[in-house]
């Protein structure tokens, strides 16, 4: 038997929010951070810009694999329901 279930990233921010939050918004907020800060500092922006770009690469692949982690645990949950 199959069993398909989607899920969306608003169903794991609202079962899990500080790991959601952590894992999607912490990094794209320390990026943002370290460019106002290059920015205020009057560094050269390649080196915080890069930073960022990073980050945001790093927030996208943590995601994706937190949603199938997600995913993963509400296949094996409602899996046990159906035993």
């Amino acid at each position: 038997m199959s069993i398909d279930i989607d899920v969306s990233l608003v169903e794991m921010f609202r079962e899990l929010p500080v790991r959601s939050g952590l894992y999607t918004v912490g990094p794209l907020l320390l990026g943002v951070a370290e460019f106002v800060n290059g920015y205020v500092h009057q560094l050269q922006l390649v080196y915080p810009t890069l930073f960022a770009i990073v980050m945001v690469a790093f927030s996208v692949l943590v995601t994706q694999y937190h949603l199938v982690e997600f995913r993963i645990e509400r296949l094996d949950g409602d899996h046990r329901t159906f035993e």
